[in-house]
């Protein structure tokens, strides 16, 4: 027997326990439902916190599956698979992606190989975020206001346009997703926002460039596109070293327009390029380079940097398509300031038989330059001609030249078909041919200085006050 119940009659120890046993049922009662006694705005308030607890435990629960399920790999893939539509890619992998309660959406790792009709074939992209918050994450067509990348590298094909996504119907409500099934194909954004990008595009020395290291930002216009850079090293050709320091392109449906293109040129002086592109199978490039007071050896080829060191000033037309063998035709024009010569065995040996100090590494005070670059139909192979070359150094000095530089490359491929077998030793080889006319002009003092037979065999003719070799 119960402690508490020694010394009771049988008949209490009945009523307690019987008013024991009404007590618990008035509580289980009273827990789903209001008691008889409860009236008024009380029994209404009875009614709304039972019924909120009702529908409050499944959709914590609920809430608790969606955060499991949006940084599951279930989630991860169904984002690359989205995106595979979105763009019509060959594949599409995603590496740790994540959405949280505050609509953060977060991509740790991209990368995208692109289809014969992607504007690209290669993206790689690290740390890539966005913003949707709910209800918005649980609507098949998803707006994205802006999209922010830390790096990306981007390598651009020539001659494709970007493919509409393919239409299809969303995946059915809590399929998969757990309610979160996005649909691509109605997927819209308004930005882009890449803080390190690396753009490249073509794949020979006439077509090859490539925008490194710079911040971008790619804006919604209507059907089109705004892309503005800042930053970054800008290289095209033979062009290179060109610092980036601010860049806007109005991006349409076929066309896009170079608005501006203001860098600087390692060593002083600043330039810009302005022109357009058109979009598609063959895109075709016209564009302007423009250059005040800079050094001339980043606008000539490499093979010729150790010979020229001078301040110029013009321009250098771009014409062309990035998807033909010929490439791009650089046609450049500049005016002489000032520099110097070096390194040219000719003039040194005119200051030896002349006793003039200064010939072997002349001054230059003037003079203009014409050349022009392009590809031609061999693969890997580069032409540039100077047709109009005169540098003047004060009265002591003139020098005209006609030159034409060509790089060939021949293919391990083609030679292996020649030989008609495989060779492990077979690689691509690389030649370079040089060949013009230098024309030198001294002032007649200078020249009467030189042999005889030097003035016999090489003065051709006297022109503008200066006897002329060849």
């Amino acid at each position: 027997m119960n402690r508490n119940q020694k010394g009771k009659s049988y008949n209490q120890v009945m009523n307690e326990w019987k008013a024991q046993q009404s007590f618990l049922k008035r509580a289980g009662t009273g827990m789903l439902r209001p008691g008889p006694d409860v009236t008024g705005v009380s029994r209404i308030w009875g009614w709304t916190w039972r019924l909120l607890m009702v529908l409050g435990i499944p959709f914590l629960i609920y809430m608790g599956i969606i955060r499991m399920h949006a940084k599951s790999g279930t989630f991860t893939n169904q984002l690359a698979a989205e995106t595979k539509r979105f763009l019509g890619a060959e594949s599409v992998t995603f590496h740790r992606s994540r959405w949280d309660w505050n609509g953060e959406l977060r991509t740790e790792h991209v990368k995208i190989k692109g289809s014969q009709t992607n504007i690209f074939s290669y993206a790689d992209m690290a740390n890539v975020n966005t913003w949707i918050t709910a209800p918005g994450v649980f609507r098949s067509a998803w707006h994205l206001k802006k999209v922010n990348i830390a790096s990306a590298t981007v390598n651009l094909r020539a001659g494709a346009l970007p493919k509409a996504a393919a239409a299809g119907g969303s995946p059915a409500l809590l399929t998969a997703g757990w309610g979160i099934n996005p649909d691509f194909s109605q997927l819209t954004i308004d930005a882009y926002q890449c803080d390190k990008l690396n753009l490249k595009w073509g794949n020979s020395p006439s077509t090859a460039g490539e925008l490194a290291d710079s911040a971008v930002s790619i804006t919604r216009n209507g059907s089109g596109w705004n892309f503005t850079a800042t930053g970054g090293n800008f290289r095209q050709g033979w062009l290179d070293g060109i610092r980036v320091t601010a860049a806007a392109i109005s991006i349409g449906t076929d066309r896009a327009v170079i608005e501006k293109g203001d860098f600087t040129v390692p060593g002083g002086g600043t330039g810009s390029l302005t022109g357009s592109f058109t979009l598609g199978e063959v895109p075709e490039i016209n564009a302007t380079i423009q250059v005040e007071n800079v050094p001339f050896h980043p606008f000539l080829p490499e093979y010729f940097h150790r010979f020229v060191k001078a301040v110029c000033q013009g321009t250098v037309t771009l014409t062309g398509s990035t998807n033909r063998s010929t490439g791009m035709l650089m046609d450049s024009k500049f005016t002489l300031k000032s520099g110097t010569l070096s390194g040219i065995p000719v003039f040194r040996a005119l200051e030896l038989a002349t006793g003039e100090t200064r010939l072997a590494q002349p001054d230059l005070t003037g003079g203009h330059l014409h050349f022009t670059s392009q590809g031609t139909q061999e693969p890997g192979s580069l032409i540039i001609e100077a047709t109009d070359i005169l540098l003047e150094s004060g009265t002591r000095l003139k020098i005209g030249l006609a030159m034409r530089h060509e790089r060939k490359q021949v293919l391990a491929s083609r030679v292996e078909s020649i030989k008609d077998k495989l060779s492990p030793n077979t690689a691509d080889t690389i030649t370079l041919d040089t060949a013009g006319t230098l024309r030198i002009g001294l002032p007649p003092e200078t020249a009467a200085k030189l042999k005889l037979s030097i003035r016999q065999a090489f003065i051709t003719r006297e022109e503008d006050g200066f006897q002329w070799m060849e």
